[in-house]
């Protein structure tokens, strides 16, 4: 719903990958120009968007790991299957990995 019109998820879909009809584009034009007009002036959305970004920019990634380090990872947990923080250190550094890495 958008300024008290309702769109079907597929005219939206096909508007953001522009295979509408010129005059469906038309028609849509004002609307979506004064929703961005008023998206710009709403500090709240803003500082929404904004925050969105943070929690995007802070999710890691997931990690690949070589065969042969994994192997050696597992090893090492074999033999010591609780490892303190100190001894996970140890490993990410003889490893070449994170210690959040280890950790996990």
């Amino acid at each position: 719903v958008l300024f008290g019109k309702v769109f079907s998820q597929t005219t939206i879909c096909r508007f953001e990958a522009l295979q509408l009809s010129f005059k469906n584009m038309c028609k849509l034009r004002p609307l979506l120009q004064k929703w961005v007009e008023e998206a710009d002036n709403n500090e709240n959305l803003q500082e929404i968007c904004k925050a969105e970004t943070l929690v995007q920019a802070r999710k890691r990634k997931r990690t690949s790991i070589e065969n042969q380090v994994r192997g050696n990872l597992e090893s090492m947990f074999l033999q010591c299957p609780k490892p303190t923080l100190q001894q996970i250190s140890h490993i990410a550094q003889q490893l070449g990995l994170e210690k959040d890495v280890v950790r996990c």
